[in-house]
């Protein structure tokens, strides 16, 4: 980490390296976190020869952990106010739900299947913008408020762009092993009497409410959800370590679907959309993964609820296709060629623990973890 001319100058922002990044994306990162004006840039530039004298430990050298802290607080600050924005608008939409549109939702829950009704082209449509805004009021106001970068923000390198491929078919074994395992969660769960979760999306028989059912549910949503959670916010907090930032933002992703039965299966989802996010240096990358997967399940899911003969067989059959494929995909990801499935962990002064213990800690977020959990026992349908 030392400069060449300076052996004993240590520059956090400066010397830090992204992967598979362009020398633009690094320069214009180390260059917004050295800004002095800057409150979320974690900044520390220091003379290894200069040292403080601390009782009962003498003489030591200063220490980038409290700098590191202080940008952690705040990135997570305005991270949480974020979420509690994205909170307030999914709890103003299923108040209005509650008055307007009470036999509607935004999920298809296993008791539902073979008896499901037909959801109005209007609720669609309005949910369908809601669903978007969701994620684009919470972003515009975090990327205002950060002025992180734009190419930093949505970096759009092209070094691995040869990974796609192989990363889109390990997302489609992901979606379809939890595709089984929702086959044998509704029996699990109704020992305790809870309806589990089928599907996240919007069904109808309905031509033009399929349309805009597929418009939202596969294009919009997937893509408006990767640039918050991938972009920004991952982004944003790769300052603090690669492997911090995709597993700490996959988190906090998969609490924002508000269900239980759903946490596990979408947190893995989003840890696999994080970590190929990092290794290609893209934010196409998991656009493109997140649309192909969410038309994949789309296109399953209708032909089980709409009752299609030899439905399940379909499914089955497309099931037993992909995870075939996968094998050679998961050998082509982790020969010595690629070397995806594996995150580098940026030197820091601060252990991992840490800084989760942080994180959790920051007001803004608690707040917005207890009110999720709150809303998800509210919403939580049982048999």
């Amino acid at each position: 980490m030392a400069e060449k001319n300076n052996e004993y100058m240590i520059d956090v922002a400066k010397d830090s390296t992204y992967l598979n990044q362009s020398d633009e994306y690094r320069k214009l990162y180390a260059d917004w976190r050295a800004d002095p004006d800057n409150l979320y840039g974690y900044q520390f530039v220091h003379d290894m020869r200069e040292h403080t004298y601390i009782d009962g430990k003498g003489y030591v050298p200063h220490l980038a952990e409290v700098a590191e802290s202080i940008s952690l607080v705040k990135c997570c600050g305005i991270m949480g106010v974020a979420l509690l924005i994205m909170f307030l608008i999914d709890l103003t939409w299923y108040l209005v739900c509650l008055g307007a549109y009470p036999e509607m939702s935004n999920y298809v829950y296993s008791s539902q299947i073979g008896n499901i009704e037909n959801a109005d082209f209007s609720f669609i449509m309005l949910s369908g913008l809601v669903g978007v805004a969701r994620y684009v009021v919470p972003l515009l106001i975090f990327f205002k408020v950060t002025k992180l970068p734009k190419k930093v923000a949505f970096p759009m390198s092209t070094r691995r762009f040869d990974l796609l491929a192989n990363s889109i078919v390990i997302m489609l074994l992901i979606m379809v092993i939890g595709r089984i395992i929702n086959m044998f969660l509704p029996h699990i769960f109704s020992i305790f009497k809870v309806d589990t979760l089928y599907s996240v999306l919007w069904f109808s028989n309905e031509p033009r409410s399929v349309i805009a059912a597929f418009i939202f549910n596969c294009i919009a949503i997937p893509i408006v959800q990767e640039l918050l959670f991938r972009g920004v916010f991952l982004q944003i907090f790769r300052q603090f370590g690669d492997l911090f930032a995709v597993l700490s933002t996959s988190f906090l992703c998969a609490l924002c679907f508000y269900d239980i039965t759903y946490y596990t299966q979408v947190t893995i989802y989003f840890i696999a959309l994080g970590v190929i996010t990092v290794r290609t240096g893209s934010i196409f990358t998991p656009i493109i993964m997140s649309v192909i997967s969410h038309t994949m399940n789309f296109i399953l899911s209708y032909t089980v609820l709409a009752g299609l003969p030899q439905a399940e067989l379909i499914e089955i059959v497309v099931i037993v296709i992909i995870m075939g494929i996968s094998i050679v995909a998961y050998n082509n990801l982790l020969n010595e060629k690629y070397k995806i499935l594996t995150v580098s962990q940026a030197r820091s002064g601060m252990r991992y623990m840490k800084k989760t213990q942080v994180m959790i800690a920051s007001t803004s977020i608690a707040l917005w973890i207890s009110a999720s959990l709150v809303m998800t026992f509210v919403i939580m349908r049982l048999l």
